[in-house]
């Protein structure tokens, strides 16, 4: 046992004094005369008591008070149990639904004991205890809120998945920490095996964390590497599986082209180390996936990869500006592009820099066109010696009037937008003008005739509600294919748990590997899409078009399975308990003993009386 306030145990000796002195100070009377005597019979206990001190006698009224007085003072200190358990008065668990918790380790996977653990302590609980269950997967949530039913918080479970994908952990926590800070006193339980990002920028907050880890270390094989490259004896495929944990496996590695099966091979890295290939690329191939198949794999999310081999497939694109959220939203929502962002020319995108050209695209926004090795270039408002037209003047808040029917423009209307300003501009060369505001000034005008393509818009996006309007996601995108020289009706391979945002003008279907279907209807023209948690193959349909995207793990931390001794919250380390402690107060029951002595004194004395 414990005290939360020892110090009011000290109130005991002052107090306790006091009541003792009570009974040993003398009576003080006044004298009075009276006509006989007969009528008071002798009270020798009255003569002592005006005596200079009295001798302390036993008196039940003494020991109440004293016994009230205690129960008093102990209950003010604040005394606690010390207990084992996971639940406490306020408690919030947040379940890691992560890919290495699907490792599997004695018949159950990690999500499963987790689940079972989770269920045991709510099944514990006591009649006023409250609960939350939350979810740490790719996109964090709340499977139950706070509240006193266990049947609730029992069914809530149930809802949780296993995912192939990373887990943002820390947001989880984060809300677990926020929704906990409304309470006076909670806990906060983590299940997980601890293989996550490390948690930066953290407040813990008031509310007490437990970290219970969930696994041992197991081993695990898992396919690292999938790629192509082009080399002077024609493409060539590496791949790469990598060994994690004590005992070695044999596996066998399958290749697919399109599909069909043309290569496999048998493997048995040593723990900690790889295994390697260099396979020659079956011609015309387009999509290339690994399968690994080992008998005693702990983990199943990381035996599945998969590439594109088509470089277009995938778009890097150079974004020179001085700040425009609008503008990287719409192209880092992009799931073929990779993005970097700079507010000058890199040395790597010179026309004089050596070797292949870096970037696909490069963006101007707000920053001088300048020469740049790509594919397309993409301009607003700021242009430079090679953009395809001549700046003549200024133009005070132009109107969009017509557009021509080009693919930069499918899905796309500038009527109706709002400019403050425009460049007066005119269109050189092979460029043509595909819209015009009044007075037939261009404001986009292409240049498609050379090894570049161009498009320079007139406006800049940040004195225009453009950006606002929903077919500038769709005018982005048209941009990357018209400037890439690639459709976004192509197949996609995405990382598995990424939300996913694509061009949309209709409703469509999205179809799960596990053969669940979700209605996507566009919103700011765009089909926004959450759920790729699993690998594998999913696809999109709309109309008569049918998209495949390819989903994937490729995580050395998840494939790793080590579970963490201990939890990093910010500045706060949170060490992993396998019994977790609790504290119970019991501070009510005692004050409720002393009212209840202080009771049982009041009706003695009355008796007496």
């Amino acid at each position: 046992m414990s005290f939360q306030n020892p110090a009011a145990l000290w109130a005991l000796l002052p107090l306790g004094a006091a009541i003792v002195a009570l009974y040993l100070l003398r009576m003080r009377r006044r004298d009075l005369r009276v006509p006989a005597t007969f009528l008071w019979p002798a009270r020798t206990d009255e003569v002592r008591a005006n005596s200079l001190f009295q001798r302390l006698r036993f008196s039940w009224l003494l020991v109440l008070q004293l016994l009230a007085l205690a129960a008093f003072a102990f209950a003010l200190a604040r005394p606690q149990l010390k207990q084992e358990g996971l639940i406490g008065n306020v408690t919030l668990l947040v379940v890691d639904s992560s890919a290495s918790m699907g490792a599997k380790e004695g018949g159950l996977t990690r999500l499963e004991e987790a689940k079972r653990l989770a269920a045991e302590a709510i099944r514990s609980a006591g009649a006023g205890d409250r609960i939350a269950v939350l979810e740490a997967g790719p996109q964090p949530r709340v499977v139950s809120a706070l509240s006193q039913d266990p049947t609730r918080s029992l069914d809530s479970l149930r809802l949780i998945r296993q995912t192939d994908a990373e887990s943002d952990v820390g947001e989880a926590l984060r809300l677990a920490a926020a929704l906990a800070e409304q309470e006076s006193s909670a806990r906060i339980v983590l299940l997980s095996d601890g293989v996550f990002e490390p948690i930066e920028d953290f407040a813990p907050g008031r509310a007490e964390w437990v970290y219970r880890p969930i696994g041992s270390t197991v081993s695990n094989l898992a396919i690292r590497a999938l790629g192509v490259s082009r080399t002077p004896s024609g493409h060539q495929i590496y791949c790469a599986v990598a060994a994690w944990g004590d005992a070695p496996l044999r596996g066998e590695l399958s290749l697919y082209a399109d599909g069909k099966l043309f290569d496999a091979f048998e493997l048995s890295p040593e723990p900690g180390k790889e295994w390697g290939r260099v396979v020659p690329l079956p011609a015309g191939t387009q999509i290339l996936e690994a399968k690994l198949k080992a008998p005693g794999d702990a983990l199943a999310a990381d035996d599945y990869a998969v590439t594109l081999t088509d470089p277009r497939a995938a778009l890097r694109v150079l974004l020179l500006t001085r700040g425009n959220l609008f503008l990287e939203r719409a192209l880092a929502l992009d799931p073929r592009v990779t993005l970097d962002k700079a507010a000058t020319l890199p040395e790597a995108a010179k026309p004089e820099s050596p070797g292949p050209a870096v970037y696909d695209v490069a963006v101007f926004d707000g920053v001088p066109e300048t020469a740049v090795k790509a594919r397309g270039i993409l301009t607003f408002a700021a242009a430079g010696p090679n953009s395809p037209v001549v700046v003549e003047g200024t133009l005070t808040r132009p109107e969009a009037i017509s557009q021509e029917q080009h693919p930069l423009l499918l899905g796309v209307s500038l009527r109706g937008a709002y400019f403050e300003t425009a460049r007066k501009v005119r269109a050189k060369g092979p460029s043509r003008t595909i819209a015009t505001a009044r007075g037939d000034d261009p404001l986009l005008v292409v240049d498609d005739t050379g090894s570049q393509r161009r498009v320079y818009a007139a406006f800049d996006l940040l004195q225009s509600d453009f950006p606002l309007q929903v077919g500038f996601p769709i005018f982005v995108a048209n941009a990357l294919d018209f400037l890439g020289g690639t459709q976004t009706e192509g197949a996609l391979a995405i990382r598995a748990g990424q939300t996913l945002a694509l061009p949309a003008d209709r409703a469509a279907t999205w179809t799960a590997p596990d053969g669940t279907e979700t209605a996507l209807l566009p919103e700011d023209g765009l089909w926004t899409v959450r759920d790729t948690s699993l690998i594998g193959t999913y696809t999109l349909r709309s109309g008569e078009t049918v998209r495949p995207v390819y989903a994937q793990l490729r995580s050395e931390r998840e494939s790793s399975l080590r579970p963490a001794s201990e939890l990093r919250l910010g500045d706060r380390t949170v060490e992993g308990a396998t019994t977790p402690a609790q504290f119970a107060d019991f501070w009510r029951p005692l004050l409720l003993l002393c009212l209840g002595i202080l009771a049982a004194e009041w009706w003695l004395y009355m008796r007496r009386s």
